[in-house]
């Protein structure tokens, strides 16, 4: 599965949907040949089956779109993570203005870097589906510099304070934004949407249609609908993975905007 999200969206939908349709049609003209040889279309009362078809179908349908909501939500909460931490660097590079100019210097040289090493190192690790740790060396040192601090003013303890308290939030929204890296969707949630799946379009080969033409249409509808939703969910299982992966343009801009001007 790693090796297709990584293809671009248009090519994993396509392979996606070729193998769903196509397994359904071959599976399809099998059941019809097996069950021609024996008879049993005779038996089938089409109006039964449907029945049966819809309550299949329903039960699966809300499984598998509750699922598909749930991976949309943790896609949008990952981007929202890598947001608000952006958003972090920023409110802390304006906190450092209330250091001496001396450590003020150095403490943002290191959040530049921070960022940078977010950017340029971390992101592809992601994208890779690794966990990340060349931002924490640089966070740690940043912590060490500031809590070596020791503010001679009033006006400095308010800023120290209120830096402290931005970089806890930095570290924060870090640790939610790695813990989503490999925050996939467990195993048996993906074995609900596949045995799903191939139940739902195994009931359609009960039904008794003179025409394999139309029988297989319908089949292959129902197999591509599938295909579509199991391709959206595997596409935004991992956040941080694929053509429509989190990328980091909040960083970006927070460090064209504030950090390097």
């Amino acid at each position: 599965m790693g090796v297709l999200r990584d293809l671009p969206a248009w090519v994993f939908a396509v392979l996606t949907l070729a193998f769903f349709v196509g397994t359904s049609i071959v599976g399809l003209i099998w059941a019809r040949n097996w069950g021609g040889r024996r008879g049993l279309h005779t038996l089938v009362d089409n109006s039964a089956v449907g029945w049966i078809f819809s309550a299949i179908l329903v039960i699966y349908g809300i499984a598998i779109g509750l699922i598909a909501i749930e991976t949309w939500n943790n896609l949008s909460d990952a981007a929202k993570v890598a947001s608000q931490e952006a958003g972090e660097i920023a409110a802390l590079h304006g906190d450092l203005g209330g250091y001496p100019p001396s450590v003020q210097a150095e403490l943002r040289r290191l959040l530049v870097r921070y960022t940078h090493t977010v950017i340029e190192k971390e992101w592809p690790a992601q994208h890779r589906g690794l966990i990340p740790s060349e931002g924490t060396d640089v966070l740690n040192e940043l912590e060490r510099e500031m809590i070596a601090l020791e503010p001679a003013t009033d006006g400095q303890r308010i800023a120290h304070a209120e830096a402290l308290s931005t970089f806890n939030r930095l570290t924060e929204f870090r640790r939610q934004r790695v813990e989503a890296v490999d925050n996939a969707m467990p195993g048996t949630l993906w074995g609900v949407v596949l045995v799903g799946a191939a139940l739902a379009i195994v009931a359609s080969y009960v039904f008794s249609m003179e025409s394999l033409f139309l029988h297989a249409l319908m089949t292959g509808l129902l197999a591509a609908m599938i295909g579509l939703v199991v391709f959206f969910i595997a596409s935004t299982d991992l956040p941080y993975r694929g053509a429509i992966a989190v990328e980091p343009q909040a960083y970006d801009i927070v460090l064209r905007d504030l950090l390097e001007r």
